[in-house]
C-alpha cells in the first residue's frame, strides 16, 4: 500500500523518492490539517499510513 501510494504521487504529481515520502509521512502526524484528512476516514489511519510509509522506506534502503 505504501509503495503504491509513493508511486501514485510520483506518477501524477512530482518525483517522490523514499526520503520525500518519509517527510510526507511525518507531516501526516505533525500537521493537524493532514492528520484530520486521514482521521475523518477512520480513527488511527494517520498513524497507520505513517508507519506503513516508514516501514516501506526502511525495507527499500
Amino acid at each position: 500500500m505504501a509503495e503504491a501510494h509513493r508511486q501514485h504521487i510520483t506518477r501524477w504529481f512530482y518525483d517522490c523518492g523514499y526520503d520525500v515520502h518519509v517527510g510526507l509521512a511525518e507531516m501526516y502526524l505533525a500537521d493537524e490539517r493532514f492528520t484530520q484528512v486521514y482521521e475523518t476516514v477512520t480513527p488511527g489511519l494517520a498513524r497507520y499510513v505513517h508507519d506503513a510509509i516508514l516501514a516501506n522506506a526502511s525495507a527499500r534502503a
